[in-house]
């Protein structure tokens, strides 16, 4: 007998799921656009634990994923378009907002009543857009609840699986130590250790696989930062930055959370260009009377308390000087 799952899932909804997957209907598993740790691992765990049921699946994210990321085993499976009318239903993994996977653009039908969604998330913003729902914001990633959801299916953990989902609860606990590390999750990281998931190839790869371009980048994003008056540690990165030291916009992985370090600051802001054309903003606090998702949904994104982020589209930054007279 399988032990109870960690997280509490909604019977109605679960059983839901098993009519739908009873069928072997193709799916086409989809994450949101520049995809995180939770992002990649969650949709690389169910995609694992489906393959071998006979499921014809499609992996779908609209950016590459990060180098730090392609250790993982299927990593390659990971598809930047997709054929959404062979998909006969989606799986929405780790998307606050239905639109965070920008595919709606290219493909205004993604939601037509015809194929049935699937939304699993742990974000408070979610509201439950899915035909089928399991959203559940007291969980520290979507990864913790792929792994529920995968025991209350009594579908089994091999060590590709639990590597996969033990990276998203190790990258969005920010490796076991923000506010979300529960107790469940750790009893979700312990049954993924035992079924063979691999946390010191994860944090390698994560934590300690930098190249020097990397340190380059970061060196010209430090030395442009400035934190103001009241405590706000604010930076820009602009795209002839990374691409002057041969680097990518993925090197900035890890930077902001560097930055939010500082006790000088209340909260960090890192905007960037991306190669596409927009500006992207991290946002990070370590401060209890600090709210950054609330910043984030004034343009338009969201997140977490503590780490959320958005993007200006069609967008590039423009520094500004600005001085002030001190009489003495």
């Amino acid at each position: 007998m399988n032990p109870s799952p960690t997280l509490s899932l909604e019977k109605a909804e679960l059983q839901k799921l098993k009519d739908f997957l009873g069928g072997k209907p193709s799916l086409t598993i989809l994450t949101h656009a520049n995809p995180d740790g939770d992002a990649v691992g969650s949709a690389l765990g169910l995609f694992w634990a489906l393959k071998p049921l006979g499921f014809k699946l499609t992996l779908a994210c609209l950016d590459p994923i990060s180098p730090a990321f392609q250790f993982l085993a299927g990593s390659g499976e990971f598809q930047t378009d997709f054929d959404l009318e062979s998909s006969e239903g989606l799986v929405f993994l780790d998307c606050g907002e239905k639109r965070m996977t920008r595919f709606e653009d290219s493909k205004p039908d993604l939601f037509d009543p015809k194929r049935t969604i699937i939304n699993l998330d742990h974000h408070p913003t979610n509201d439950s857009f899915g035909d089928i729902n399991f959203v559940l914001p007291k969980a520290s990633s979507t990864a913790e609840i792929v792994t529920s959801l995968l025991e209350a299916l009594e579908l089994p953990l091999t060590p590709e699986i639990s590597s996969a989902l033990l990276l998203g609860l190790y990258t969005d606990t920010g490796s076991f130590q923000h506010q979300n590390t529960t107790p469940s999750a750790y009893a979700a990281a312990a049954k993924l250790v035992r079924a063979g998931g691999n946390i010191s190839k994860i944090a390698k790869h994560v934590f300690f696989s930098n190249e020097f371009k990397k340190f380059k980048l970061w060196g010209k994003v430090l030395n442009n930062l400035h934190v103001t008056e009241d405590g706000a540690a604010i930076v820009g990165v602009y795209k002839k930055d990374y691409e002057s030291v041969g680097a990518t916009r993925a090197d900035l992985n890890g930077v902001v959370d560097l930055i939010n370090s500082m006790p000088e600051s209340r909260y960090t802001v890192m905007l960037s260009e991306d190669e596409k054309g927009n500006v992207k903003a991290s946002l990070r606090t370590r401060n209890e009377d600090v709210d950054v998702r609330a910043l984030a949904e004034k343009f338009g994104g969201g997140g977490h308390v503590k780490a959320s982020g958005f993007t200006i589209p069609r967008g590039h930054l423009q520094k500004e000087v600005k001085w002030k007279i001190v009489q003495e």
